[in-house]
């Protein structure tokens, strides 16, 4: 199915109205926001899905998503093709290295003798909950078996490949040579597997950050990392996760975000504060 017809102008896929009802059913769903600007890409990820299912029509498709018995499967297959998992082993090193100098000689201070919680929230292949695992095991931190790490993603696509710790050259173009050496091994040509004694200290499960419901089933947290995924979300929708997130971090936990995102205008709960090599918002007692 073409989107026009050769020697016709260009035609949407979607009328005005149902490009509205479609936005807003992703955004009831999944928190994530689109508009005029990104029409274009997500026509394009719509319309790649409705021929692969035969030629459903969008209307057909829309109501596919709100009513049929594997609306959830469908979801998931949709949410593969709409979402961006840019990521790579050591992004934004400053502050994991913040993570490991700072952060945690403060929180095993502060709690002598308690396990660690660390949750990834928007993980998507893996590489940022297993380069804090690597980080803690090359800092000696890991030795007294302090620290569980929880990777979440909404998309089971991207949690698939971070169960199989399978990465190519792509994600490790934030590191040198000697990293890949000393923790992954040759899986072929071009394609490297973490080790197993790392990839055995991190847990994946999927988690729609926007199901508010479900984060009574999460235990709290000292350290919430969730870096560059807000910018996807309206201020509803920020306002929304961060609500849960002060729910799930304990009292003096900190919440790590992208170094381009910020919680101005958006909450006042967490505050900002300096440390000697980054940034970090942290959740102060009452």
């Amino acid at each position: 199915m073409a989107l026009w017809e050769s020697g016709a102008p260009e035609r949407n896929l979607l009328d005005d109205e149902l490009f509205r009802l479609y936005c807003k059913l992703v955004h009831d769903e999944l928190g994530l926001s689109f508009g005029p600007s990104s029409r274009f890409f997500f026509e394009k990820r719509l319309e790649n899905r409705l021929e692969a299912l035969g030629g459903l029509s969008p209307m057909d498709y829309y109501h596919y998503l709100q009513f049929d018995p594997d609306r959830l499967q469908e979801w998931d297959r949709l949410i593969s093709l709409i979402t961006t998992n840019e990521t790579y082993f050591m992004r934004e090193e400053r502050q994991l290295q913040c993570f490991v100098k700072d952060i945690v000689p403060r929180l095993k201070e502060a709690r002598p003798g308690q396990r660690i919680r660390i949750w990834s929230a928007g993980c998507s292949s893996g590489e940022e909950p297993y380069s804090v695992a690597i980080l803690l095991a090359e800092s000696g931190l890991w030795t007294d078996g302090g620290f569980e790490i929880l990777g979440t993603d909404i998309n089971t696509r991207v949690l698939a490949r971070a169960k199989e710790g399978i990465y190519s050259e792509s994600s490790f173009r934030g590191v040198d040579s000697s990293f890949k050496a000393r923790w992954f091994q040759s899986e072929g040509p071009g394609k490297y597997r973490l080790r197993e004694e790392v990839r055995r200290r991190v847990q994946f499960s999927r988690f729609n950050l926007f199901e508010t419901e479900r984060y009574g089933l999460l235990l709290p947290f000292d350290v919430i990392f969730c870096r560059n995924v807000i910018i996807y979300f309206d201020m509803d929708a920020k306002v929304r996760v961060m609500e849960r997130f002060h729910e799930k971090l304990r009292e003096g936990g900190f919440l790590l975000l992208g170094h381009s995102e910020s919680l101005i205008s958006v909450t006042d709960r967490f505050r900002l504060i300096h440390l000697p090599t980054d940034l970090v918002y942290t959740k102060e007692a009452p």
